[in-house]
């Protein structure tokens, strides 16, 4: 996908057709959220293989705005403000390599980071160019200037210090946004080492929990609670227990005048696994107070299970504890989400994904009592290049047919 623009409010709904390009916004984003943590290299994140294939320019360009409140006290105090991102990528594709061509970082119009390539370089490295990086301080002083690898942000790099708090506010809020496309079948019970971050398929969610259960134990509870209020309505507790030299991630029930019954994670059902990722993604973004961003949350749950949680994600964010995007194709996210925080994208065939606001594009049948899933499901809401075609069949978009 190429030359989209997303306005991301507290609350989000993605919603379209199949190959509009939803799946592909959270991929970027997590891309994005992965080089900021240093948790990848720009090969190994954004392969030349990923550029958009009718595209035929080799640079890729993202940019985001980022608006964070105010925190800390008294002299220690960062300001509210938006951050605006910069990362342009090179690509080369005949050798299927690419590069940081320029990465910047400004917040309420001071410059606190700017990389790039510098061809002056180039004479005394034998024709390669360098990548050079200007440090800036807080009051938008300049700093130092330092060789960076272009294969790495060097907004990750950067050694904390007390002039250069608002980029490690930044670099933070990043180091925390959760990304999830849960596929419970590769979500494994145990775990050799901590991870900071679960990985988007949720496959190492049992390493994440071992580092949140020594970290965010307040979360860890929160979670467990839910989960006893929901789809495990007997646990008395989620822990991790030693077998030889691994930590395994377990589910422990408890009745009255019962043993335990110790169950691991990849003995749980595809949905118990999905609402146990689910759950402790949404309580340590709360308390983290960063986004968490879902692919098809709704797979593998239930009717009584998906309505909680959207609802639970929506109030979250009304209270500003926390920025949720989903993307679905669920009738519960279409009723209850869309026409309020709904995104409408849509792609004609090999060109840009276009997004209007799910309002806009129901403009013409929202009068109707039919809910909005139904009529999707009819055809009656149709992307923009086609709107100017007939329903297709004999489908009513009237709420007085038979």
């Amino acid at each position: 996908m190429g030359n989209v623009t997303l306005e991301l409010e507290p609350y989000t709904v993605l919603v379209g057709p199949n190959g509009s390009g939803k799946s592909s916004v959270l991929e970027a984003l997590r891309k994005i959220t992965d080089l900021l943590a240093q948790r990848g290299t720009t090969g190994a994140l954004f392969p030349t293989e990923s550029l958009t294939r009718w595209d035929r320019r080799s640079d890729q360009l993202f940019e985001l705005d980022l608006r964070l409140p105010a925190e800390g006290e008294g002299n220690e105090v960062l300001g509210e403000g938006v951050y605006h991102y910069t990362l342009r990528l090179s690509h080369n594709r005949l050798r299927e390599e690419n590069r940081i061509a320029e990465e910047k970082l400004i917040f309420e119009g001071k410059t606190l980071y700017r990389g790039s390539l510098v061809a002056a370089d180039a004479d005394e490295s034998g024709g390669v160019p360098g990548f050079r990086a200007e440090l800036f301080k807080d009051t938008g002083a300049k700093g130092s200037e330092v060789l960076m690898d272009w294969h790495l942000s060097g907004i990750s790099r950067i050694q904390p210090r007390v002039e250069n708090r608002l980029l490690q506010r930044f670099r933070r809020y990043f180091a925390h946004v959760v990304v999830l496309s849960i596929n419970p079948a590769s979500v494994t019970a145990e775990a050799r080492r901590e991870e900071t971050m679960v990985s988007f398929d949720g496959a190492d969610f049992a390493a994440w929990f071992r580092y949140l259960h020594n970290n965010q134990a307040l979360a860890c509870r929160e979670a467990a609670q839910k989960l006893r209020e929901g789809v495990l309505p007997d646990l008395a507790l989620f822990q991790m227990e030693s077998e030889g030299a691994m930590q395994v991630a377990k589910a422990i029930y408890q009745s009255p005048g019962k043993e335990d019954v110790r169950l691991r994670l990849d003995e749980l059902s595809a949905g118990q696994r999905t609402m146990v990722i689910l759950e402790h993604a949404l309580a340590v973004t709360k308390a983290w107070r960063s986004s968490v961003i879902i692919d098809e949350p709704a797979n593998f749950l239930g009717l009584s299970e998906i309505r909680p949680l959207l609802l639970r994600l929506q109030n979250n964010a009304d209270e500003r504890q926390v920025q949720a995007i989903v993307t679905s194709h669920h009738p519960v996210a279409y009723d209850l989400m869309a026409e309020r925080a709904g995104l409408w994208l849509e792609r004609t065939p090999l060109g840009a994904t276009q997004v209007k606001r799910v309002s806009a594009v129901i403009e013409s049948v929202k009068d109707t009592d039919i809910p909005l899933s139904e009529l999707v499901a009819r055809g009656c809401v149709q992307p923009v290049y086609t709107a100017f075609r007939t329903a297709s069949g004999s489908a009513s978009c009237s709420s007085t047919a038979g």
